[in-house]
């Protein structure tokens, strides 16, 4: 008995306590003297991103903030709202326009924002409210979402089974690379896919008329957001997809506010975890052996800036990175990402976990492989010089016919997508060359110009190559700015047709 009105009299004084809380949380709401009515969140796709808030006070409100976070990013942002009408017995009307049609400021659809507002008076009185989120879709069409807690796919039309089918690749993905890297697998991903080229193409980051209308992205991760953009048309979206969200685990098992993966072990990773890969870039490496033409590839920073050289990076990267876990194992590839995200670089941070330098590393690798070693750390500048590149015509079938046997011209990747392979080989005339038969101008994806080329630095051809090779794979180009990481189609085709052109020249 005397034990039950001990436990009695304990719940009542813990209730006695939570009363008093409550009261003194509701007293000091009261006392701030201001009230949020009413807010919205709303979306005006490729111009910005609308905060709308009602605010009574019993004094003069003096200043409306918004406070959010876009995406998974570090560091939020904080804009005043513009009070649009006078106080009144409904309180003041505000808003703002958080604008995202510049480069700089550009938010993918599908990512979350996290916000809050920041409310004063004249009074001296200060509101703090608590956060809201809110998805910023692409308002032109009407989404559907499928998800598994972490993952969400956002959709429109009748594709709900290629949206699973990303799904579960990308499911797939995390569960194989999230151990591997020591990457977290809990915090959101979110993908919004588009069905076809035209929608992607007005959600992609801003960029020139040349390199909208002119290449092909097939995929783009937005890392620091966690958030990526599929081209659910693609013959391959799935092994896009299963490449760009290694992206977003490299990016957090590794790169932090000091440290930065270079791009080779980057795409290279990004390649490993691709579980829909095409052959690309095993023949691109196969080819590089032969002519003894591999790149410094533990030596470069960054990407080439040529197609044939982005290719052959891109198979060396996927086979460095493959002899790199196959042999040291999954433990060191973790410890690796966790000693660069800690802010050292990676020509230091591989001496630690490995105890071999990188161009050691490069070494063993090439010792695999049974080709000659690089002798020099030095010569990573000195990569290989490619030959002149003669200019692409399109052939007829009867200068095909009159060349035989002295090879073809290479045929650009817009006028035609599969590479023609002559079934005779005639013997050679004295014919004089043909004049390059005209083509069409084409309305759909015509080949970029070598500077845009530059630019984009290269990535799949999904479509493209599977008519070149009989498959498709899944690869990206980092860009020189931003934290964005694409897919782009034509370069890499061109980088396959000049390939293709040079072995049946020698």
């Amino acid at each position: 008995m005397v034990s039950f009105i001990r436990i009695a009299g304990m719940l009542l004084v813990v209730t006695l306590g939570l009363s008093a809380l409550t009261a003194q949380a509701g007293a000091q709401s009261s006392v701030s003297g201001i009230e949020l009515v009413s807010s919205e969140v709303t979306s005006e796709f490729q111009e910005g991103i609308r905060f709308n808030a009602v605010v009574r006070s019993a004094a003069e409100i003096e200043e409306i903030a918004v406070r959010f976070r876009i995406g998974q990013r570090e560091v939020g942002a904080y804009e005043y709202l513009e009070q649009e009408t006078a106080s009144d017995a409904d309180g003041v009307r505000a808003s703002v326009l958080y604008r995202t049609n510049t480069a700089a400021r550009y938010i993918a659809p599908g990512t979350i924002i996290t916000y809050s507002f920041v409310v004063s008076d004249a009074d001296g009185n200060h509101l703090d409210t608590p956060e809201y989120e809110y998805i910023y879709h692409d308002d032109r069409y009407e989404w559907d979402e499928i998800s598994n807690g972490i993952v969400t796919v956002s959709y429109h039309g009748p594709v709900s089974f290629r949206a699973q089918e990303i799904l579960e690749a990308t499911v797939k993905t995390l569960d194989f690379m999230g151990p591997l890297l020591g990457a977290g697998v809990e915090e959101p991903i979110r993908i919004t896919m588009y069905n076809n080229w035209p929608e992607m193409r007005e959600a992609l980051p801003p960029a020139s008329e040349v390199t909208r209308r002119e290449l092909i992205t097939e995929g783009q991760a937005h890392s620091a957001e966690g958030v990526l953009l599929v081209l659910g048309g693609a013959r391959r979206a799935s092994g896009i997809a299963s490449h760009e969200v290694t992206h977003i685990l490299v990016h957090r098992a590794g790169e932090g506010s000091l440290g930065r993966v270079p791009s080779w072990l980057n795409e290279g990773l990004a390649e490993y975890g691709n579980i829909q890969p095409g052959e690309s870039y095993d023949r691109a490496l196969f080819y590089a052996i032969q002519r003894n033409n591999l790149l410094p590839i533990t030596g470069m920073d960054s990407q080439p800036g040529t197609p044939e050289d982005v290719i052959i990076f891109y198979g060396q990267a996927r086979s460095i990175v493959h002899y790199m876990v196959e042999v040291y194992g999954v433990e060191k590839m973790r410890e690796l990402m966790a000693t660069i995200k800690s802010g050292k670089n990676y020509r230091n941070a591989i001496p630690e976990v490995y105890g071999i330098t990188p161009l050691e590393l490069e070494n063993e690798w090439r010792d695999k492989l049974g080709v000659e070693r690089r002798e020099t750390f030095e010569d990573a500048s000195a990569l290989p010089t490619p030959l002149p590149t003669p200019a692409l015509t399109l052939l007829s079938i009867d200068a095909m016919r009159q060349q035989g046997s002295l090879g073809a011209t290479a045929v650009p990747a817009a006028a035609a997508t599969v590479v023609p392979e002559p079934t005779a080989t005639p013997e050679p005339t004295a014919a004089p060359e043909p004049e390059p038969t005209e083509v069409q101008q084409q309305t759909v994806a015509p080949t970029a110009p070598p500077a845009a080329r530059v630019d984009q630095k290269a990535g799949t051809a999904v479509a493209e190559l599977r008519e070149l090779e009989g498959e498709g794979g899944g690869s990206c180009g980092l860009p020189a700015r931003g934290g964005a990481v694409e897919m782009s189609s034509i370069a890499l085709v061109a980088g396959l047709a000049w390939l293709w052109m040079r072995r049946r020249r020698n």
